[in-house]
């Protein structure tokens, strides 16, 4: 009887020793603002195991040396990673935000920025520089013929106007990354919400340029915030668009 017993409590910590030898722990951030970020999904492509970060951004999920583990999340690059040790380890993802600068919004739509950039002087208050052409004489072609035009004289006005639309542009820009990672076709990814109740969660919750751009914005949490505050709602608010009415 004691022989049958003192096996069992072998296996059992054999077993366990086990386990523990085969997770791989560690801290999911962001990249450069080391910020822990709640609601990433990790799966061990071997094993197909699968798991999520916490709140605190920590996560443990089987693994075993060579495995592969891929990292997704919401706003965020996927990042694929071979377990090399089994220590606990720190993995950073790169925001999807990142890649949109090139996108400008204006009022026909987006377009590509750098096909209407226009090269300013910052010698000349931020003046605009126009190439001379060929364009004063019969037959012109209206090619560039070398050398600049440039306005020799500036004003206040002139230069608050030229910044107010700078932050116009910017404001545009932010606004596409707006649109683009609270659409519905990204929201309904990651909220079980369908139809009308999904279109008013966007209309809703869609943050604002100070609250995207603020340094402490996660746009995850802040999604999860959004989605457990909109839950609570009574179910015929939660088909309304605007907090007004329909």
């Amino acid at each position: 009887m004691f022989r049958w017993g003192f096996v069992l409590i072998f296996s059992l910590l054999a077993s366990f020793a086990y386990a523990q030898q085969h997770t791989q722990e560690g801290i999911v951030y962001e990249n450069k603002t080391h910020v822990a970020l709640a609601g990433i999904n990790i799966e061990n492509l071997n094993g197909k195991f699968k798991t999520q970060t916490d709140k605190q951004g920590r996560f443990i999920i089987q693994a075993k040396m060579s495995d592969m583990l891929v990292f997704n999340g919401f706003g965020y690059k996927a990042d694929t990673v071979v377990v090399t040790d089994l220590h606990a380890r720190e993995f950073y993802l790169d925001p999807l935000q990142h890649m949109l600068n090139e996108v400008e919004i204006n009022g026909k739509g987006a377009a590509n920025s750098a096909a209407f950039f226009v090269p300013k002087d910052p010698q000349f208050h931020n003046q605009t520089m126009n190439y001379q052409r060929d364009v004063d004489r019969p037959g012109a072609s209206g090619a560039i013929k070398g050398g600049i035009n440039l306005r020799v004289w500036s004003n206040k006005k002139t230069e608050n106007d030229a910044k107010k639309k700078e932050l116009e542009a910017k404001n545009d820009k932010i606004t596409a990354q707006i649109q683009q990672a609270f659409s519905k076709e990204s929201i309904e990814k990651y909220v079980p919400l369908k139809d009308q109740e999904l279109h008013s969660f966007v209309m809703r919750y869609s943050p604002d340029i100070e609250t995207f751009t603020s340094e402490d914005f996660n746009l995850a949490l802040y999604i999860n915030k959004c989605y457990k505050e909109f839950v609570k709602l009574p179910a015929e608010e939660r088909l309304k668009t605007s907090i007004f009415g329909n």
